[in-house]
């Protein structure tokens, strides 16, 4: 018998008989499943797509609520609204195919349990109708990897895996007669598919990696098996270098719980393969458990770092679970009292999300009042057979170094304080370094937005510097660099955290030091820089702002790069401080927000804030997006000007029911110290410096004095573990070639534009230069190209010919207008034939100027070309394309004018060709100068500029 849990069914039965609270799980469940007995199954017929559209309101921005028996009216959850199109079918598509492979689970798992036959054959007729199916979805038009019934190859991954554990529990039950078909028609292709995309440290190969295996454990292919069990890219390898030393994940919070949940049933077939994690590994893969709740706000939700969704609930069937599972690897009183304060009876209204749930592909959903009988199958499988016992735990102030979260908790946790910045969190970490949070219970006042969704526009927003409490410079976003802890330390009436970037710009560095004592907390952002820079800080939403003149309008640019934010600033108005004393200095009192956007619910809490500058200082405010799934709101920001700064703030807020804040007054003087006297409700001086031990606070009361002296120093600041691979595949590549580029004459390069510039140097691009999507280089799909390097007295000279082998195919519009993308937040034109060209300097170490640039087609002759600019304020070259005269392909040439190139005799350049044939959504594969290899997949029209070829100009 194969199984993929290390499963004692019989002991299993017991703890799940009637009467137990896992038996009321079981019994819920087959309460569930009872209506899909009887009924044909929902399985779409058509392959799920992911568009701009597809799944959301387009009001509220909210996912659509997912109705396994309602394919075609889809309904807003906020709006009441229903509405129908194919893009909103083929969204639902997805969430079918994995809620009727989750249900075979069930009813796999309830047959193993309780012998129903009803629930055998439900489980074998799912399994059977997805094998014979599985052929007719194409492989094509996908977003992340190659799959059939998906767009991404991780939903395909949990798909597979749940149809491997429905296929493991009904053997293990004795059912022996439709093994055979689903292994022929669906493992073996499925997870030959899967294991084609390997997608490195990623949450999502943690799935395709569990459902690789599993599938081969299944399949009989020990052999296979152990091969993937060694290496980069394997199960252990992503348990070792995916979770950090605290066990949380590397990539955020978010991802932390997805990837967590696939490390479960890797860790759990290991051990059916009677391969345990070494002890260190399994207590860090334990800790994985416990380390989100570190970060638990105020109001029970997570907090919205990096990529993570906005204000997600804990109170959610799904977290229930993963306590239980955690609790039954290992009896945890942390766990216990987490599981006592989710089974609590608070919360919203019942739920029926894990009727409509989707496997591990899971939508959060409100809050909700918990039971043991809310779980799923894995833990009616793997929970304790005993109830958890009783138990309290409520996180404190805690420090989690690599992560980046640094917390500061008051009233007994219902204030809390955030210093974010620690490692960059790969693709899905946000440029926040030394961004602030602070919460009251329900009320947000410095919030995180997290990210909103991944095919809207305003995911360029949520991932701007611009969007959090957090500083940059000269508009630009932050560079993906780490955040060191300089110091943390927390006495109860009084902590710390200090936290230091050394690159927030080139030549830029910044420290910041929050101090938190009951009722107010310090904040000071010291920075220098090697160059006259300007230095903006966000410091709050909507507030009314005090010691200031009127309002101007202003405007605001900043550096032009699609994720700096400022393409999303309206109705700009700046104030310049008058400086006094060469300090200025401004109040505000705050107003609050709630998770999903709208006023909190009233705790009587008032925040006001005090902030001085030294030196020129502008303060400004703009509308700007919400949080996802609202509308605008009022930011408001402060710019500093200098070569050094100091901004030094203090915000003080009441206690619930009160009235009065706990600071009466505040006296800052960012240029001398102390920087902060503060005297509060009582009559207490409090005066704020730094000190070479950590941080001095003396204390005047009643004509007493006394001090208070924090430490907690870090002796080593460097963050350890910081492991982004930034460079690896720049390492990987070796050498950079360097290519002597001939000079020829103009009549040369104004000659007929279709045929080979003579006296050029030439490359030819093929096998080796292809970067694919679902598609290898070969047969049908084996495109082509020559390309032409030369430079005039006065141009650098691109030619290139692709042999496509179709004739010319772009998304429409006009040579001066691209259309808009129905498919997602990229430009349009990456979806095209057509030719990105990168250039950059030997000391840039950002591309100077790109342009993405497609043939227009239906033009009269000369042929007309689309040209964008990929660099704000970037040079253009002179473009023009030509069809192929066999119309299989096409002709382009761009002249990059000499003296708008960074270096008129050395320049590093990189060409991206784009192949889409005509019977495609998307483009099928690139060519690439600097070399192929990987995969084609969310690149846009994004290029790392350590790539390219060196150019010297003969």
């Amino acid at each position: 018998m194969t199984q993929l849990l290390p499963l004692d069914l019989a002991a299993r039965r017991a703890a799940t008989a009637s009467g137990t609270s896992l038996g009321a799980l079981a019994d819920a469940l087959a309460a569930e499943l009872a209506p899909l007995l009887e009924r044909s199954l929902p399985i779409p017929t058509q392959k799920a797509r992911l568009t701009r559209i597809g799944g959301r309101c387009p009001d509220h921005g909210l996912l659509l609520e997912f109705d396994p028996w309602a394919p075609h009216d889809h309904r807003c959850p906020r709006c009441d609204m229903v509405y129908r199109g194919r893009e909103h079918d083929d969204w639902w598509a997805m969430g079918a195919q994995l809620w009727v492979v989750e249900r075979a689970v069930h009813a796999a798992a309830l047959f193993a349990l309780r012998g129903d036959p009803a629930h055998s054959r439900l489980a074998s007729r799912i399994l059977r109708e997805l094998a014979m199916r599985y052929p007719t979805w194409p492989n094509r038009d996908n977003v992340l990897g190659p799959t059939r019934p998906f767009f991404s190859t991780y939903l395909e991954s949990i798909w597979l895996l749940n149809a491997c554990h429905a296929l493991a529990l009904l053997e293990s039950a004795g059912v022996s007669d439709v093994g055979g078909m689903v292994r022929d028609q669906l493992l073996a292709p499925s997870g030959t598919l899967i294991a084609s995309y390997p997608e490195g440290r990623s949450n999502r190969q943690v799935w395709n990696e569990v459902a690789v295996l599993s599938a081969l454990h299944l399949l009989g292919d020990t052999r296979a098996c152990e091969r993937r069990l060694e290496g980069n890219g394997s199960l252990p390898w992503l348990l070792a270098e995916g979770l950090l030393a605290d066990g949380s994940w590397y990539e955020g919070e978010n991802y932390h719980q997805f990837a967590h949940r696939g490390l479960w049933y890797g860790v759990y077939l290991l051990r059916a393969l009677g391969r345990p994690l070494v002890p260190a590994l399994d207590a860090r893969f334990h800790a994985g458990f416990l380390t989100p709740f570190a970060g638990l706000l105020p109001d029970d939700t997570l907090p919205s770092r990096r990529d993570s969704p906005y204000a997600v609930s804990v109170r959610q069937w799904r977290y229930a679970e993963w306590c239980e599972l955690g609790h039954a690897h290992r009896a945890d009183r942390r766990l216990a009292g987490l599981l006592a304060r989710l089974y609590d009876g608070t919360g919203g209204p019942p739920s029926d999300a894990r009727r409509r749930s989707t496997a591990d592909a899971e939508r959060n959903v409100a809050s909700s009042m918990l039971t043991r009988a809310d779980c799923s199958w894995r833990a009616l499988l793997m929970a304790s057979p005993d109830p958890v016992p009783a138990g309290q735990w409520t996180p404190g102030s805690v420090v989690q170094a690599q992560q980046g979260l640094a917390v500061l908790r008051r009233e007994s946790g219902r204030i809390y304080v955030a210093l974010e910045g620690g490692i960059a969190g790969g693709g899905h970490g946000h440029p926040d370094r030394l961004a602030l949070t602070l919460q009251a219970d329900a009320e947000r006042w410095l919030d995180d937005p997290g990210a909103g969704s991944y095919v809207e526009r305003t995911l360029h927003w949520y991932r701007s510097t611009l969007a959090h409490h957090a500083p940059l410079v000269n508009g630009a976003s932050q560079p993906p660099e780490p955040a060191r802890l300089l110091a943390f330390e927390d006495r109860g009436g009084a902590g710390w955290v200090r936290k230091r970037v050394d690159e927030l710009a080139p030549g830029v560095s910044a420290t910041r030091t929050v101090v938190v004592c009951d009722g107010y907390l310090v904040d000071v952002l010291d920075w220098e820089s090697e160059a006259e820079v300007t230095l903006t800080l966000p410091l709050a939403g909507p507030a009314v702002v005090h010691d200031i003149g009127t309002w101007r309008s202003g405007e605001r640019d900043g550096a032009g790069g699609l994720e700096d934010g400022y393409d999303f600033v309206d109705d700009v108005e700046e104030a310049v401080l008058p400086p006094s004393s060469d300090v200025a200095v401004f109040t505000f009192d705050a107003i609050a927000h709630g998770g999903a956007g709208a006023p909190p619910p009233p705790s009587g809490r008032r925040m006001r804030a005090w902030y001085a500058t030294h030196g020129a200082s502008t303060l400004w405010r703009a509308s700007t997006p919400g949080v996802p799934g609202t509308r605008s709101t009022l930011r408001h920001l402060l710019d500093q000007q200098g070569r050094r700064g100091c901004i030094v703030g203090v915000w003080s807020w009441s206690r619930a029911g009160a009235e009065d804040l706990e600071v009466a007054r505040v006296h800052l003087t960012p240029q001398a110290t102390p920087l902060v006297q503060i005297t509060t409700r009582d009559g207490t001086v409090a005066s704020h410096e730094p000190a070479p031990h950590g941080w001095h606070i003396g204390l005047l009361a009643r004509h007493a004095r006394s001090s208070i002296d924090l430490e907690g120093l870090v002796a080593d600041a460097a963050v350890a573990g910081e492991n982004d691979r930034r460079d690896e595949e720049r390492l990987a590549r070796g050498a950079v070639p360097v290519v002597r580029v001939p000079r020829v004459p103009v009549s040369a390069v104004d000659g007929p534009l279709t045929t080979a510039l003579t006296g050029a140097h030439h490359v030819r691009l093929g096998h080796e230069a292809y970067v694919p999507t679902e598609e290898p280089w070969g047969d049908a799909n084996a495109p082509a190209a020559s390309v032409w390097l030369a430079h005039t007295e006065s141009a650098l000279i691109v030619r290139v010919a692709m042999e496509s082998g179709h004739g010319i195919v772009t998304p429409g519009g006009s040579v001066a207008s691209m259309p808009d993308n129905p498919l997602d937040n990229e430009r349009a034109d990456v979806n095209a034939d057509g030719l990105q060209c990168y250039v950059r300097g030997a000391a840039d170490r950002a591309w100077r100027a790109a342009v993405l640039v497609v043939p227009v087609v239906g033009h009269a002759a000369p042929p007309a070309a689309r040209v964008t600019s990929l660099v704000t304020n970037g040079a253009i070259p002179t473009c023009a394309a030509a069809s192929r005269s066999d119309g299989r392909g096409w002709w382009m040439q761009l002249a990059w004018p000499l003296e708008a190139l960074p270096d008129r005799e050395t320049v590093h350049v990189d060409l991206v060709l784009n192949e889409r044939p005509p019977d495609r959504a998307r483009r099928r594969g690139q060519l690439v100068l600097s070399g192929g290899g990987g995969f084609g997949y969310l690149r846009g029209d994004r290029h790392p500029p350590s790539h390219g070829w060196v150019l010297h100009l003969a």
